[in-house]
């Protein structure tokens, strides 16, 4: 009963509120339909307004053409004015400028008419002056006639005196040089004085005047005697000067001896030890390039059977007595041609062969990963087929990445395949299918998560730029 009483009051609040919502609703629709009336009122006066605006705006631009037009004749007159200003500026100045040219025209006319005037009275003035000077000139003349003669006579007296000055002079010079050359005579003996008594105390280690002191005359001529000084003085030359460190020095430099004969023999054994290293390992790295060499050789020749269906090739070294230092040296034989080398085969056989090589390579060590460009684009449909069966039997250990058009190549080998395409002019866009294993895109949905399969429309050949 009280569920009851509590539903049907419930019931009671719903059936207001359902009231109160229907009468709030229909005050909506009323408001909505006022609304609507004045959206259209508004509707219209926007539009009319709009008429309006562009009614002004034609009006604006007809008023703005024509100001442009006003402006630029404006300009015009303006221009043609202030060109007539400049002129008539110009010509005002000319004017006034010829106007002050005529003036001091007439002013130096009148200044050039005083100075004529003057100009004369100071001719008078000269010309009676240059009549004085002239008599006075006579005079001088006259005097300077005497005087020329007084000066004949003193200039020979000058000349006898300079003569004998200049004979004084010489004399004089002479004498002042023979007393240099005395002078320096004197000088050079005291040196050689000098020099003597140096020598003399420094070999006899006494004082000159005590040897001079103590000098007994000997009965023997001076030749005799410079010939016994001579050889004593070179036997003492021979000696040399007495070192008393001389044995110090012997017992360092026997020191020195002994110790570079130890580092010398040090350094003779770490030789003898680094060449042996050399050895060791000159002979292990040769045998095992022989190991691995014979290894890839013989895989080398089971991939070219596998590839060309038979043939001959083979791996060979340069100068066999040198494995670590010679070239390595590819010959092949497809079937039915004779044995030749690489270089000589067509573009397909080359790839072939160098493939043969890479996988026997694979085959001695194996390698994480592998990318190959092209390598099929010189191959035809069979060996296409060859090259895409090694694929497979070697993709369980290495991952190939091979970049390639040939979409056999993709079909039949790949797992995924990645590629750029442009469906629109400009915008290029990266494609991926995977076409093994599970689907490259999941979506999850509300009932859970659900496999979409990926369609992918063909790339042509020219647009494929990069797998990655």
């Amino acid at each position: 009963r009280r569920d009851l009483e509590d539903s049907v009051t419930t019931a009671d609040h719903l059936a207001v509120r359902a009231t109160e919502l229907r009468q709030a609703l229909r005050l909506a629709v009323v408001e909505l339909e006022r609304l609507d009336a004045e959206i259209a009122a508004t509707e219209r006066t926007a539009t009319e307004a709009r008429t309006r605006l562009t009614a002004s705006e034609a009006e604006l631009q007809a008023a703005r053409d024509a100001k442009a037009q006003a402006q630029i004749e404006l300009a015009r007159v303006q221009a043609r004015l202030d060109v007539l200003r400049a002129q008539e500026v110009a010509l005002s100045g000319e004017q006034s400028a010829a106007t002050e040219r005529m003036q001091r025209l007439a002013k130096e006319l009148l200044e050039i008419s005083e100075s004529r005037a003057q100009i004369e009275r100071q001719l008078n003035a000269a010309r009676a002056e240059l009549a004085r000077r002239q008599e006075l000139l006579a005079a001088a003349e006259e005097r300077l006639a005497a005087a020329e003669t007084a000066a004949g006579a003193a200039d020979a007296r000058l000349t006898d005196a300079e003569r004998v000055l200049d004979s004084a002079r010489q004399r004089a010079m002479e004498q002042a040089n023979e007393l240099h050359q005395a002078e320096l005579q004197r000088s050079e003996v005291a040196s050689k004085l000098a020099a003597i008594r140096e020598r003399l105390e420094a070999e006899w280690h006494r004082r000159l005047e005590d040897l001079l002191a103590a000098y007994q005359p000997v009965d023997l001529d001076e030749e005799t005697l410079r010939a016994e000084a001579a050889s004593l003085r070179e036997q003492v030359d021979a000696l040399g000067a007495v070192n008393p460190l001389a044995v110090e020095e012997h017992e360092e430099e026997q020191r020195n001896l002994e110790f570079l004969t130890a580092q010398r023999q040090d350094l003779y054994e770490a030789v003898q030890s680094l060449q042996q290293a050399i050895r060791e390992i000159d002979s292990t790295a040769r045998e095992m390039f022989l190991e691995t060499f014979g290894r890839v050789r013989d895989n080398f020749r089971h991939i070219f059977l596998t590839l060309f269906g038979g043939g001959e090739c083979d791996l060979r070294l340069e100068r066999p007595d040198e494995p670590l230092e010679c070239d390595i040296e590819i010959h092949a034989s497809p079937r039915g041609k004779r044995t030749q080398r690489i270089h000589l085969l067509s573009s397909g056989e080359r790839a072939l062969v160098a493939l043969s090589l890479l996988f026997g390579i694979f085959l001695t060590k194996p390698s994480p990963f592998c990318l190959l460009d092209e390598v099929d684009a010189p191959l035809d449909d069979a060996n296409i087929g060859r090259f895409v069966r090694m694929l497979n039997e070697f993709k369980r250990k290495t991952q190939f990445i091979v970049i390639t058009h040939n979409p056999r190549t993709t079909t039949d080998a790949a797992d995924a395949v990645y590629g750029v395409t442009m469906q629109e002019p400009g915008v290029s866009s990266v494609v991926s299918v995977r076409m093994r294993g599970p689907a490259l895109d999941t979506v999850a949905d509300d009932g859970g998560s659900v496999e979409r399969t990926v369609a992918v429309r063909p790339v042509p050949d020219d647009a494929v730029a990069s797998p990655l």
